[in-house]
C-alpha cells in the first residue's frame, strides 16, 4: 500500500479518535521491542513550547554529532513532518515498512492514528540505530502513547489551559496529567517559572532531580547558565533565537543533565540551526507574512509579544494584517482579544473540518471589539490571497490560529512558488 493508503485505512479503523490509555500501545511496542528506541531517550510533554524545545535538543546533540530521530506531531502539510532523522522527514517507504511491521504485531489489538504514527516513530528510530531519540508527547502525559518509553531525561514545559475536557480546566489538573511522564529518579527540566503544585508533588514523591527554570538554569543578559552536578556553568552570549529563549535554555539544560557536555560553539550552532514551521515562520513574498499556530492564549501572549518588539526594530512598518481560523473547542475569544489591538484588517476563515469555530463567529466577536475591519471567507486561500491584495509595500500579514489554517497558506506559498506565478484572486 501507498503512504495515503495507509493513513486512510489507520484513521477508519480504530472506533475512537483520541483514545487515551497505555495498555493497548503499550503491549504493541512490548511486541516489537521499541520501548527503548534509543541509547538516549528524551521525553518532552506540556502545553506550549514543546515543539520547540524538541527542536534545540535535537540540534544540540547534533552539534555532537549524534544522530537525532524526533517525533513530534501534529503535522502541518505532510505526515513524514511528524518523523524525522537529521532534521529530514521520514521516507513514505520507511512509514509504509513500519505501518506494516505495526499492522503485524498487533495481531488482535486495535490502534488509533495517533497510536501507529507513535509506533512508527520508534519502530523507524530502532531500525536506523539513531543515537537520540527525541519524542514530543501528543496530548496529556500520564495516557499519551508516548508514554510507554522510559526516557532518560524527562521536560515538562509552559502550562496552560488547553484540551480541558480531556486533561482538566486548571493549571493544577492539567500539570497532574503532564506529571505522568516522571519517573522515579529519572531528572526532569520544568520549563515553567510559576509550575503546578501537582507537578512538584509528583516530582518530590518520586525523588525526581528537578532542575527548574530561573532556578537551575537561566538566560540572563543574553548569557546562558546550566548546572551539572551542582555546579554552575555559564555561556557566551547567544545569537537571536528563531524560536522562544525559554525553550533553547531547557533544551541546553535537558542535554546537560543527559551527560553530554556542551561547548560555546555547539551551543552557538545549535541556536542558529532551531527552527520550527509554522512558529514565527516569516516569509517575504508575496507579502512579508508571519505564520505562527497560536491557538491558546498562552500562545497568544507570545506572539503577541514578538510582533511588538518586531515592530520597536522596525519603526517603519506599516499595518498588520491578519488571517485566523481556530476550532471551535479552543479559547478563540481570548486569544483575539489579545491580538486585536495589534491588527488594522483581519480575514476570517472556515476550515473544512467539523471541529471548527465558523468564520462569522469569529468575525462577530472581533467586530463587537470594535478597532479593525473585519471580513470572511469559505476558504483558507480566499482569506490570505484576500490578505495579499489589500496589503500596502509597508504592511504584513499575521496567519495564525489552529493548525489548518497556516497549513492552507503553506500550501498556497507552496504552489505559487512551484507556478513562480503571482498571486491572483479567485
Amino acid at each position: 500500500m501507498e503512504l495515503a493508503d495507509w493513513l486512510q485505512r489507520i484513521e477508519q479503523q480504530h472506533p475512537v479518535k483520541w483514545d487515551l490509555g497505555l495498555a493497548r500501545v503499550g503491549e504493541v511496542g512490548r511486541r516489537l521491542g521499541v520501548l527503548t528506541p534509543a541509547p538516549l531517550t528524551f521525553l518532552v510533554a506540556g502545553t506550549n513550547g514543546k515543539g520547540s524545545t524538541c527542536e534545540y535538543i535535537t540540534q544540540l546533540c547534533r552539534a555532537q554529532h549524534l544522530t537525532v530521530g524526533k517525533s513530534t506531531s501534529p503535522h502541518l502539510q505532510r505526515f513524514n513532518e511528524r518523523i524525522e532523522i537529521d532534521a529530514e522527514p521520514a521516507s513514505d517507504a520507511l512509514i509504509c515498512a513500519a505501518f506494516e511491521a505495526i499492522d503485524q504485531a498487533r495481531a488482535e489489538i486495535s490502534l488509533s492514528y495517533f497510536e501507529y504514527g507513535a509506533l512508527a516513530a520508534l519502530v523507524i528510530f530502532k531500525q536506523q540505530a539513531v543515537d537520540v531519540a527525541v519524542l514530543e508527547i501528543g496530548l496529556g502525559g500520564r495516557l499519551d502513547a508516548m508514554n510507554i518509553v522510559d526516557p532518560d531525561v524527562s521536560v515538562i514545559t509552559r502550562i496552560a489551559l488547553d484540551h480541558q475536557s480531556w486533561l482538566g480546566d486548571t493549571r493544577e489538573l492539567i500539570g497532574a496529567e503532564k506529571a505522568g511522564i516522571l519517573r522515579a529518579g529519572i531528572p526532569c527540566v520544568l520549563v515553567d517559572r510559576a509550575p503546578p503544585v501537582s507537578i512538584l508533588a509528583q516530582a518530590k514523591a518520586l525523588q525526581v532531580p528537578l532542575f527548574a527554570l530561573g532556578v537551575d538554569f537561566d538566560l540572563a543578559e543574553d548569557a546562558l547558565w546550566l548546572t551539572h552536578q551542582g555546579d554552575v556553568s555559564s555561556h557566551a552570549e547567544l545569537p537571536a533565537l528563531n524560536l522562544p529563549a525559554d525553550s533553547f535554555v531547557a533544551a541546553c539544560q535537558a542535554v546537560t543533565c543527559a551527560g553530554l557536555t556542551l561547548s560555546d560553539a555547539e551551543i552557538r550552532l545549535a541556536a542558529e540551526a532551531g527552527q520550527v514551521a509554522g512558529r514565527f515562520q516569516q516569509v517575504a513574498s508575496p507579502r512579508r507574512t508571519i505564520l505562527d499556530v497560536a491557538h491558546n492564549p498562552d500562545a497568544a501572549i507570545y506572539l503577541r509579544d514578538k510582533l511588538q518588539a518586531r515592530a520597536q526594530q522596525l519603526p517603519n512598518t506599516g499595518r498588520c494584517h491578519a488571517v485566523v481560523g481556530m476550532y471551535a473547542d479552543k479559547d478563540f475569544a481570548g486569544v483575539l482579544n489579545l491580538l486585536a489591538p495589534l491588527v488594522s484588517y483581519f480575514y476570517c476563515t472556515d476550515m473544512n473540518e467539523s471541529r471548527a469555530a465558523p468564520a462569522t463567529l469569529l468575525a462577530e466577536h472581533l467586530t463587537n471589539l470594535g478597532g479593525s475591519v473585519v471580513s470572511t471567507y469559505a476558504k483558507i486561500a480566499q482569506a490570505y490571497r484576500a490578505a495579499v491584495l489589500q496589503c500596502a509595500d509597508e504592511d504584513y500579514i499575521v496567519v495564525f490560529g489552529s493548525f489548518p489554517v497556516v497549513a492552507g497558506v503553506l500550501d498556497v506559498l507552496a504552489e505559487r512558488a512551484a507556478e513562480d506565478a503571482p498571486l491572483s484572486p479567485e
